[in-house]
């Protein structure tokens, strides 16, 4: 979700959705002939832009349903919601039950704080500031520095959230068959310091991986995790779980929320499962990264293949590490992007559409919606483009498209559950 840039909406909008689930009552399921099957790692889908609403502004109804149903003609199956809040975990899963059954394709959730959101441990807001929100950042680098201090001389606000944050991941993780299938969107983001400090940032990346080691059933939980230009200390916080250490401070008081370690020790489990999503680092932060555990999985979007550089990266991923996703509305492939002559060679060769569907600018959708054809609002993303990822990924590695859409269907499978 990284690509979510500066953006402003009022917390209502943010919920606009909740009543989407009438949207679902006519639908009916979208067959395919074909044997392609897309798994989304990455979808925003509790994002404004999915209620028609852009910087604060309500452009169109939801069109929820029909961004959906577009995914499952182009072969997406499944597709993993991302939480990159409490409240917005909390609207994922919300929304997900809302529309049970009625989804043109399975969707699952995460839960956790991004990295941009992690001043919602402070008690941000009180001070003349906008709540922590990845739509309202503080634009103050300065009172973001300040937090850090805040919450370590007084870490009872912080306290209560994370054992907001757990409790929330607890009762998700004991239902028979859930939808929670991993803990994130967590991590470090050292380009975004108008959002959070690093102080804060590094605090409660690791007092998350804390909580995913908790207990026995969030121990197995795979991580989904940010990494944007903060390989080294990224590396360094991750090798301590890995390794395992005992926290004897226990600032935030973790150890009483119901450790299966009462002694403070801290270790992921040996199946543990981290993926990194939205790749964007150097060759050396691959290897790296790749080199910390066999566990580590990393994620392609359009963001990840935006320049020659990050070409040449994607291409040295071990295909049995790689996944694919959207990071939808944000980081579709763009025609600058120097993925985008892969697309282009694609369809001359092949038989392929580009764009899949019209598109339409977001003030005009409203026109669209009950039409027959389907339209999407052009500059925003949607997980019927995953296949435009699968195809340049494809074409840069020089392998058949089929070998890999089923190798990452099969591994992502493996990883948060088919």
């Amino acid at each position: 979700m990284w690509c979510r840039l500066l953006k402003f909406s009022n917390e209502s909008s943010v919920r606009l959705w909740r009543p989407i689930w009438t949207q679902y009552r006519n639908m009916t399921s979208i067959s395919t002939d074909s044997q392609l099957k897309y798994y989304d790692i990455g979808l925003n889908l509790t994002d404004p832009m999915f209620q028609g609403v852009y910087n604060g502004k309500q452009y169109h109804a939801a069109d929820v349903r029909k961004v959906l149903e577009r995914a499952a003609q182009r072969n997406v199956k499944v597709a993993l919601v991302t939480g990159s809040s409490i409240v917005e975990s909390q609207s994922a899963i919300e929304l997900i039950d809302s529309i049970e059954g009625r989804s043109a394709l399975k969707l699952y959730h995460t839960i956790g704080v991004h990295p941009c959101c992690v001043n919602e441990f402070a008690d941000a807001g009180q001070e003349d500031k906008p709540s922590a929100s990845i739509d309202s950042p503080s634009m103050d680098e300065t009172y973001n520095e300040s937090l850090h201090g805040k919450v370590i001389s007084d870490p009872s606000f912080a306290q209560a959230k994370l054992k907001e944050l757990f409790q929330l991941m607890d009762q998700q993780s004991r239902k028979h068959v859930g939808s929670f299938r991993s803990i994130g969107e967590i991590g470090l983001d050292y380009d975004r310091f108008h959002y959070s400090s690093k102080d804060m940032q590094m605090l409660f990346f690791e007092e998350q991986l804390k909580i995913s080691c908790l207990n026995d059933k969030l121990s197995r939980y795979p991580l989904f995790l940010h990494m944007r230009s903060a390989c080294d200390d990224f590396i360094q916080i991750l090798q301590k779980f890995i390794t395992g250490f005992t926290d004897e401070k226990d600032i935030f008081k973790l150890q009483q929320l119901g450790s299966s370690s009462p002694s403070g020790f801290y270790k992921f489990h040996s199946d543990k499962k981290l993926v990194v999503h939205s790749f964007t680092g150097s060759m050396i932060d691959l290897q790296k990264i790749l080199n910390l555990s066999p566990n580590i999985f990393i994620g392609i979007n359009g963001c990840s293949l935006r320049s020659e550089e990050n070409i040449a990266v994607v291409k040295q991923i071990p295909i049995q590490r790689l996944l694919l996703e959207t990071d939808a509305p944000w980081c579709e492939i763009k025609r600058t992007h120097e993925s985008f002559q892969y697309l282009a060679n694609h369809q001359k060769i092949k038989d392929f559409e580009y764009p899949a569907f019209k598109s339409v600018k977001k003030n005009k959708l409203a026109d669209k919606l009950d039409a027959d054809e389907l339209y999407m609002v052009k500059g925003r993303n949607e997980p019927c483009n995953m296949e435009q990822v699968a195809i340049v990924v494809s074409e840069v590695k020089g392998v058949d498209l089929a070998m890999l859409v089923d190798a990452t269907w099969k591994t992502t499978c493996e990883i948060f559950g088919e």
